[in-house]
Protein backbone atom coordinates (compact mmCIF):
# COMPACT_ATOMS: atom_id res chain seq x y z
CA UNK A 1 0.00 0.00 0.00
CA UNK A 2 1.08 3.65 -0.50
CA UNK A 3 0.18 7.01 1.27
CA UNK A 4 1.35 8.39 -2.06
CA UNK A 5 -1.05 9.79 -4.86
CA UNK A 6 0.07 10.20 -8.43
CA UNK A 7 -2.17 13.26 -10.41
CA UNK A 8 -1.20 12.25 -14.05
CA UNK A 9 -3.41 13.75 -16.37
CA UNK A 10 -3.36 13.80 -19.95
CA UNK A 11 -3.26 17.29 -21.33
CA UNK A 12 -6.62 18.43 -22.84
CA UNK A 13 -8.12 21.24 -24.70
CA UNK A 14 -12.10 21.42 -24.02
CA UNK A 15 -14.90 23.29 -25.69
CA UNK A 16 -17.02 24.19 -28.58
CA UNK A 17 -14.79 25.11 -31.53
CA UNK A 18 -12.10 23.40 -29.73
CA UNK A 19 -11.39 21.76 -32.52
CA UNK A 20 -9.63 24.98 -34.67
CA UNK A 21 -6.44 24.55 -32.22
CA UNK A 22 -5.84 21.16 -32.89
CA UNK A 23 -3.16 22.26 -36.26
CA UNK A 24 -1.29 24.69 -33.70
CA UNK A 25 -1.49 21.93 -30.50
CA UNK A 26 0.20 19.20 -33.00
CA UNK A 27 2.95 21.44 -34.11
CA UNK A 28 3.82 23.11 -30.75
CA UNK A 29 4.99 19.37 -30.00
CA UNK A 30 7.00 18.67 -33.46
CA UNK A 31 4.42 16.20 -34.43
CA UNK A 32 4.57 16.64 -38.39
CA UNK A 33 3.85 12.99 -39.73
CA UNK A 34 0.03 11.50 -38.71
CA UNK A 35 -1.68 8.91 -39.22
CA UNK A 36 -5.54 9.71 -39.13
CA UNK A 37 -7.97 6.15 -37.30
CA UNK A 38 -11.18 6.50 -37.61
CA UNK A 39 -14.70 4.58 -38.78
CA UNK A 40 -17.05 4.59 -41.58
CA UNK A 41 -19.50 6.69 -39.68
CA UNK A 42 -17.16 9.14 -39.07
CA UNK A 43 -15.54 9.56 -42.58
CA UNK A 44 -18.92 9.94 -43.82
CA UNK A 45 -20.18 12.04 -41.55
CA UNK A 46 -18.31 14.95 -42.82
CA UNK A 47 -16.29 15.39 -39.44
CA UNK A 48 -13.00 13.72 -40.73
CA UNK A 49 -13.27 16.11 -43.93
CA UNK A 50 -13.19 19.07 -41.21
CA UNK A 51 -10.34 17.77 -39.64
CA UNK A 52 -8.33 17.02 -42.49
CA UNK A 53 -9.05 20.14 -43.94
CA UNK A 54 -7.76 22.07 -40.90
CA UNK A 55 -4.11 19.73 -41.78
CA UNK A 56 -4.38 20.27 -44.79
CA UNK A 57 -0.65 21.70 -46.30
CA UNK A 58 0.67 21.65 -42.48
CA UNK A 59 1.31 17.90 -42.03
CA UNK A 60 1.66 14.95 -43.98
CA UNK A 61 -1.64 12.90 -43.12
CA UNK A 62 -2.53 9.24 -44.27
CA UNK A 63 -6.20 8.00 -42.89
CA UNK A 64 -7.41 4.56 -42.22
CA UNK A 65 -11.53 4.98 -42.00
CA UNK A 66 -11.92 0.92 -41.41
CA UNK A 67 -11.49 0.87 -37.16
CA UNK A 68 -13.92 -1.96 -36.21
CA UNK A 69 -16.03 -1.72 -33.14
CA UNK A 70 -15.17 -3.59 -30.60
CA UNK A 71 -12.25 -4.45 -31.42
CA UNK A 72 -10.56 -8.14 -31.43
CA UNK A 73 -6.74 -8.30 -30.87
CA UNK A 74 -6.83 -10.00 -34.03
CA UNK A 75 -8.06 -7.30 -35.83
CA UNK A 76 -5.08 -5.30 -34.30
CA UNK A 77 -2.47 -7.98 -35.76
CA UNK A 78 -4.03 -8.25 -39.28
CA UNK A 79 -4.11 -4.27 -39.48
CA UNK A 80 -0.71 -3.04 -38.48
CA UNK A 81 1.85 -4.27 -40.85
CA UNK A 82 0.18 -1.88 -43.53
CA UNK A 83 0.95 1.21 -41.87
CA UNK A 84 3.67 3.37 -42.44
CA UNK A 85 6.35 3.08 -39.86
CA UNK A 86 7.60 6.94 -39.55
CA UNK A 87 4.91 8.51 -38.06
CA UNK A 88 5.47 10.87 -35.48
CA UNK A 89 1.33 10.48 -33.85
CA UNK A 90 -1.73 8.65 -34.57
CA UNK A 91 -4.58 10.38 -34.10
CA UNK A 92 -7.69 8.47 -33.06
CA UNK A 93 -10.63 10.56 -34.27
CA UNK A 94 -14.18 8.97 -33.17
CA UNK A 95 -15.71 7.04 -30.31
CA UNK A 96 -13.76 4.33 -27.72
CA UNK A 97 -13.31 2.06 -30.21
CA UNK A 98 -11.18 4.45 -33.10
CA UNK A 99 -8.90 6.26 -30.09
CA UNK A 100 -8.93 2.02 -28.58
CA UNK A 101 -7.64 1.02 -31.90
CA UNK A 102 -4.70 3.89 -32.06
CA UNK A 103 -3.25 3.05 -28.79
CA UNK A 104 -2.96 -0.55 -29.88
CA UNK A 105 -1.70 -0.11 -33.05
CA UNK A 106 1.10 2.14 -31.29
CA UNK A 107 1.79 -0.35 -28.93
CA UNK A 108 2.49 -2.78 -31.94
CA UNK A 109 4.07 -0.76 -34.19
CA UNK A 110 6.88 0.17 -32.00
CA UNK A 111 7.58 -2.85 -29.66
CA UNK A 112 6.53 -5.35 -32.14
CA UNK A 113 4.36 -8.99 -31.50
CA UNK A 114 1.19 -9.02 -31.29
CA UNK A 115 -1.50 -7.64 -29.23
CA UNK A 116 -2.12 -10.16 -27.29
CA UNK A 117 1.18 -10.25 -25.47
CA UNK A 118 0.80 -6.97 -23.88
CA UNK A 119 -2.91 -7.82 -22.33
CA UNK A 120 -2.73 -7.11 -18.45
CA UNK A 121 -1.26 -4.25 -16.64
CA UNK A 122 2.19 -2.45 -17.07
CA UNK A 123 2.62 -4.72 -19.82
CA UNK A 124 4.58 -2.20 -22.05
CA UNK A 125 8.01 -2.02 -22.23
CA UNK A 126 8.86 1.48 -23.18
CA UNK A 127 7.34 4.54 -24.84
CA UNK A 128 5.22 4.20 -28.03
CA UNK A 129 4.01 6.36 -31.02
CA UNK A 130 2.28 9.47 -29.17
CA UNK A 131 -1.62 8.99 -29.14
CA UNK A 132 -3.57 12.47 -29.96
CA UNK A 133 -7.57 11.98 -29.33
CA UNK A 134 -10.19 13.71 -30.65
CA UNK A 135 -13.05 11.68 -29.59
CA UNK A 136 -16.84 12.36 -31.17
CA UNK A 137 -19.08 10.69 -28.56
CA UNK A 138 -19.36 11.39 -24.58
CA UNK A 139 -19.02 7.92 -23.34
CA UNK A 140 -16.04 5.93 -22.90
CA UNK A 141 -13.52 8.81 -21.89
CA UNK A 142 -10.45 6.96 -23.46
CA UNK A 143 -8.73 9.99 -24.78
CA UNK A 144 -7.93 10.09 -21.24
CA UNK A 145 -7.26 6.88 -19.99
CA UNK A 146 -4.11 4.68 -20.04
CA UNK A 147 -6.02 1.38 -21.48
CA UNK A 148 -6.71 -0.12 -24.74
CA UNK A 149 -9.67 -2.55 -24.76
CA UNK A 150 -10.36 -5.39 -27.09
CA UNK A 151 -11.85 -8.71 -27.27
CA UNK A 152 -9.14 -11.83 -26.79
CA UNK A 153 -10.77 -15.59 -26.75
CA UNK A 154 -14.01 -14.48 -26.25
CA UNK A 155 -13.12 -12.38 -23.58
CA UNK A 156 -12.94 -8.37 -23.61
CA UNK A 157 -9.76 -7.42 -21.43
CA UNK A 158 -7.20 -4.77 -22.91
CA UNK A 159 -3.99 -3.81 -22.24
CA UNK A 160 -3.28 -0.58 -19.45
CA UNK A 161 0.45 1.00 -19.28
CA UNK A 162 0.66 4.69 -18.07
CA UNK A 163 3.22 5.17 -21.37
CA UNK A 164 -0.47 4.55 -23.99
CA UNK A 165 -2.24 7.45 -22.06
CA UNK A 166 -2.37 10.22 -24.62
CA UNK A 167 -0.29 12.87 -25.24
CA UNK A 168 -2.95 15.14 -25.83
CA UNK A 169 -6.75 15.37 -26.84
CA UNK A 170 -8.94 17.92 -27.97
CA UNK A 171 -12.82 17.83 -26.97
CA UNK A 172 -15.34 19.83 -28.92
CA UNK A 173 -19.18 19.41 -28.05
CA UNK A 174 -19.69 20.62 -31.23
CA UNK A 175 -18.73 17.40 -32.84
CA UNK A 176 -21.37 15.36 -30.87
CA UNK A 177 -24.40 17.55 -31.90
CA UNK A 178 -25.47 14.95 -35.04
CA UNK A 179 -24.80 11.38 -32.87
CA UNK A 180 -27.55 9.01 -33.21
CA UNK A 181 -29.91 8.66 -30.47
CA UNK A 182 -28.53 4.77 -29.86
CA UNK A 183 -24.87 6.28 -29.68
CA UNK A 184 -26.06 9.17 -27.26
CA UNK A 185 -27.63 6.86 -25.13
CA UNK A 186 -25.41 3.63 -24.81
CA UNK A 187 -21.94 5.52 -24.88
CA UNK A 188 -23.41 8.03 -22.47
CA UNK A 189 -24.53 5.33 -19.96
CA UNK A 190 -20.49 4.39 -20.01
CA UNK A 191 -19.90 7.81 -19.06
CA UNK A 192 -21.89 8.00 -16.06
CA UNK A 193 -21.03 4.78 -14.82
CA UNK A 194 -17.16 5.97 -14.98
CA UNK A 195 -18.46 8.18 -12.48
CA UNK A 196 -20.25 6.45 -10.35
CA UNK A 197 -17.73 3.86 -9.77
CA UNK A 198 -14.93 5.59 -9.91
CA UNK A 199 -16.20 8.08 -6.75
CA UNK A 200 -17.01 4.60 -5.07
CA UNK A 201 -13.69 2.84 -5.91
CA UNK A 202 -12.11 1.17 -3.03
CA UNK A 203 -10.01 3.84 -0.86
CA UNK A 204 -6.67 4.56 -2.20
CA UNK A 205 -5.01 3.39 0.91
CA UNK A 206 -6.69 0.06 0.74
CA UNK A 207 -4.95 -0.82 -3.03
CA UNK A 208 -2.23 -2.47 -3.30
CA UNK A 209 0.49 -0.20 -5.41
CA UNK A 210 0.31 -1.64 -9.32
CA UNK A 211 2.09 -0.15 -12.39
CA UNK A 212 -0.89 1.78 -13.37
CA UNK A 213 -2.78 4.73 -11.14
CA UNK A 214 -5.62 2.17 -10.48
CA UNK A 215 -4.92 3.52 -7.42
CA UNK A 216 -8.40 3.18 -5.87
CA UNK A 217 -10.37 6.72 -4.68
CA UNK A 218 -8.40 9.66 -3.51
CA UNK A 219 -9.26 13.23 -3.52
CA UNK A 220 -8.34 13.74 -6.91
CA UNK A 221 -10.75 11.47 -8.44
CA UNK A 222 -13.46 11.67 -5.80
CA UNK A 223 -13.91 15.59 -6.83
CA UNK A 224 -13.29 15.04 -10.73
CA UNK A 225 -15.90 12.05 -10.57
CA UNK A 226 -18.59 14.04 -8.25
CA UNK A 227 -18.78 16.61 -11.05
CA UNK A 228 -18.98 14.32 -13.52
CA UNK A 229 -21.98 12.74 -12.33
CA UNK A 230 -23.68 15.97 -11.53
CA UNK A 231 -23.07 17.47 -14.86
CA UNK A 232 -24.04 13.91 -16.88
CA UNK A 233 -27.31 13.35 -14.45
CA UNK A 234 -28.25 16.79 -15.32
CA UNK A 235 -28.26 16.47 -18.98
CA UNK A 236 -28.36 12.70 -19.96
CA UNK A 237 -31.90 12.26 -20.84
CA UNK A 238 -32.45 15.91 -22.90
CA UNK A 239 -28.93 14.69 -24.95
CA UNK A 240 -30.88 11.94 -25.98
CA UNK A 241 -34.01 12.85 -26.35
CA UNK A 242 -32.84 16.43 -28.29
CA UNK A 243 -29.75 15.82 -29.95
CA UNK A 244 -29.10 19.40 -30.87
CA UNK A 245 -29.68 20.90 -27.62
CA UNK A 246 -25.83 22.83 -27.03
CA UNK A 247 -26.03 22.68 -23.44
CA UNK A 248 -26.82 18.87 -23.20
CA UNK A 249 -24.18 18.13 -25.34
CA UNK A 250 -21.93 20.17 -23.59
CA UNK A 251 -22.67 19.21 -19.90
CA UNK A 252 -22.03 15.37 -21.50
CA UNK A 253 -19.24 15.94 -23.52
CA UNK A 254 -17.64 17.52 -19.84
CA UNK A 255 -19.38 15.08 -17.80
CA UNK A 256 -17.47 11.98 -19.93
CA UNK A 257 -14.03 13.89 -20.29
CA UNK A 258 -13.84 14.39 -16.18
CA UNK A 259 -15.31 11.16 -15.62
CA UNK A 260 -12.05 9.19 -17.76
CA UNK A 261 -9.92 11.50 -15.78
CA UNK A 262 -11.23 10.29 -12.54
CA UNK A 263 -11.59 6.63 -13.04
CA UNK A 264 -8.07 6.75 -14.92
CA UNK A 265 -6.53 7.98 -11.51
CA UNK A 266 -9.03 5.43 -9.56
CA UNK A 267 -9.95 2.39 -11.27
CA UNK A 268 -13.62 0.65 -11.74
CA UNK A 269 -15.75 -1.60 -10.03
CA UNK A 270 -17.77 -4.98 -10.34
CA UNK A 271 -21.02 -3.59 -12.72
CA UNK A 272 -17.91 -2.88 -15.42
CA UNK A 273 -16.40 -6.22 -14.67
CA UNK A 274 -19.55 -7.94 -15.18
CA UNK A 275 -20.43 -5.31 -18.15
CA UNK A 276 -16.76 -6.86 -20.25
CA UNK A 277 -17.88 -10.29 -19.34
CA UNK A 278 -21.09 -9.70 -20.41
CA UNK A 279 -20.20 -8.72 -23.25
CA UNK A 280 -17.77 -10.97 -24.55
CA UNK A 281 -21.00 -13.37 -24.14
CA UNK A 282 -23.17 -11.68 -26.38
CA UNK A 283 -23.70 -9.50 -28.73
CA UNK A 284 -24.45 -5.85 -28.16
CA UNK A 285 -22.81 -2.81 -27.22
CA UNK A 286 -20.82 -1.71 -23.93
CA UNK A 287 -23.32 0.34 -22.44
CA UNK A 288 -26.00 -1.59 -22.90
CA UNK A 289 -24.10 -4.48 -21.06
CA UNK A 290 -23.64 -2.00 -18.19
CA UNK A 291 -27.42 -1.39 -17.96
CA UNK A 292 -27.96 -4.37 -17.59
CA UNK A 293 -25.16 -5.58 -15.23
CA UNK A 294 -26.27 -2.01 -12.96
CA UNK A 295 -28.47 -3.56 -10.45
CA UNK A 296 -26.58 -6.96 -10.16
CA UNK A 297 -23.38 -4.62 -9.48
CA UNK A 298 -24.35 -1.75 -7.10
CA UNK A 299 -26.77 -4.20 -5.02
CA UNK A 300 -23.58 -6.39 -4.32
CA UNK A 301 -21.73 -3.27 -2.99
CA UNK A 302 -24.50 -1.85 -1.14
CA UNK A 303 -23.43 -2.55 2.34
CA UNK A 304 -19.85 -0.89 1.71
CA UNK A 305 -21.10 2.27 -0.21
CA UNK A 306 -24.17 3.45 1.32
CA UNK A 307 -22.45 6.56 2.21
CA UNK A 308 -21.48 6.99 -1.01
CA UNK A 309 -24.61 5.95 -2.41
CA UNK A 310 -26.50 8.82 -0.62
CA UNK A 311 -24.01 11.63 -1.97
CA UNK A 312 -24.79 10.21 -5.04
CA UNK A 313 -28.90 10.17 -4.31
CA UNK A 314 -28.98 13.56 -3.06
CA UNK A 315 -27.62 14.84 -6.29
CA UNK A 316 -30.23 13.39 -8.51
CA UNK A 317 -33.23 14.73 -6.22
CA UNK A 318 -31.02 18.18 -5.97
CA UNK A 319 -30.36 17.96 -2.54
CA UNK A 320 -27.01 19.17 -1.82
CA UNK A 321 -27.65 18.15 2.53
CA UNK A 322 -28.71 14.41 3.19
CA UNK A 323 -31.36 13.98 5.68
CA UNK A 324 -31.43 10.77 6.26
CA UNK A 325 -28.36 8.55 4.24
CA UNK A 326 -29.99 5.68 4.55
CA UNK A 327 -32.93 6.96 2.33
CA UNK A 328 -30.87 8.46 -0.15
CA UNK A 329 -28.79 5.24 -0.28
CA UNK A 330 -31.80 3.57 -1.40
CA UNK A 331 -32.97 6.08 -4.08
CA UNK A 332 -29.89 6.19 -5.86
CA UNK A 333 -30.28 2.77 -7.21
CA UNK A 334 -33.90 3.11 -7.95
CA UNK A 335 -33.54 6.07 -9.50
CA UNK A 336 -31.27 4.81 -11.75
CA UNK A 337 -33.37 1.75 -12.40
CA UNK A 338 -35.70 4.24 -13.45
CA UNK A 339 -32.97 5.59 -16.29
CA UNK A 340 -32.74 2.43 -17.03
CA UNK A 341 -36.15 1.76 -18.44
CA UNK A 342 -37.17 5.54 -19.49
CA UNK A 343 -33.85 5.19 -22.02
CA UNK A 344 -35.53 1.36 -22.82
CA UNK A 345 -31.95 -0.41 -21.71
CA UNK A 346 -32.29 -4.38 -20.67
CA UNK A 347 -32.60 -4.09 -17.21
CA UNK A 348 -30.93 -7.60 -16.48
CA UNK A 349 -28.50 -10.30 -18.20
CA UNK A 350 -31.21 -12.56 -19.46
CA UNK A 351 -32.90 -9.48 -21.16
CA UNK A 352 -29.94 -9.95 -23.61
CA UNK A 353 -30.18 -13.76 -23.67
CA UNK A 354 -28.19 -15.36 -21.12
CA UNK A 355 -29.90 -17.85 -18.52
CA UNK A 356 -28.66 -19.10 -14.93
CA UNK A 357 -26.85 -21.71 -16.22
CA UNK A 358 -24.45 -19.34 -17.53
CA UNK A 359 -23.75 -17.63 -14.05
CA UNK A 360 -20.58 -19.55 -13.96
CA UNK A 361 -19.12 -18.68 -16.92
CA UNK A 362 -20.25 -14.96 -16.12
CA UNK A 363 -18.30 -15.16 -12.56
CA UNK A 364 -15.35 -16.87 -14.49
CA UNK A 365 -15.19 -14.43 -16.87
CA UNK A 366 -15.49 -11.32 -14.50
CA UNK A 367 -12.70 -12.49 -12.40
CA UNK A 368 -10.64 -12.56 -15.28
CA UNK A 369 -11.24 -8.66 -15.11
CA UNK A 370 -8.26 -7.62 -12.62
CA UNK A 371 -7.92 -4.57 -14.11
CA UNK A 372 -11.62 -3.46 -12.27
CA UNK A 373 -12.12 -5.81 -9.38
CA UNK A 374 -8.81 -4.50 -7.46
CA UNK A 375 -10.77 -1.24 -7.25
CA UNK A 376 -14.51 -2.59 -6.31
CA UNK A 377 -15.03 -1.27 -2.97
CA UNK A 378 -16.01 -4.91 -1.77
CA UNK A 379 -13.91 -7.81 -2.19
CA UNK A 380 -15.11 -10.39 -4.27
CA UNK A 381 -16.41 -13.17 -1.65
CA UNK A 382 -17.84 -16.95 -2.34
CA UNK A 383 -21.48 -15.33 -1.97
CA UNK A 384 -20.97 -13.70 -5.77
CA UNK A 385 -21.24 -16.95 -7.47
CA UNK A 386 -25.12 -16.70 -5.97
CA UNK A 387 -25.68 -13.01 -6.20
CA UNK A 388 -25.28 -13.36 -9.74
CA UNK A 389 -27.29 -16.27 -10.17
CA UNK A 390 -30.16 -14.61 -8.69
CA UNK A 391 -29.53 -11.25 -10.67
CA UNK A 392 -29.36 -12.42 -14.44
Amino acid sequence: MSEITVFAPAPSLFGFGALVKLPEELKSRGFRRLLVITDRQIASSGIMERVLDLLKGQFEVDVFEDAPNEPLSTDIDKLHKGFRSDADAFLGLGGGSAMDVAKALSIVMTHGGVLSDYEGEGTVPGPVIPIVCVPTTSGTGSQNTQTTVFTTRGVKLGCSSEYIRPALSIVDPELTLGLPVSVTRNSGYDALMHAIESFTARPHGKVPERPILYQGSNPFSRTLALEAFRSIWAVYRRAVRHGEDREARGGMSLGSHLAGMAFSHSGLGLVHALASSLGGMVDAPHGVCLAACTTLGLSYNLTVCRGDFAVLGAIMEGKESRPSGEVFAGRFIENLEELIRDLDFPTRPSDLGVKKEDAQALLRNTLLQTRRIKTNPRPLEDDLLGHIQKGI
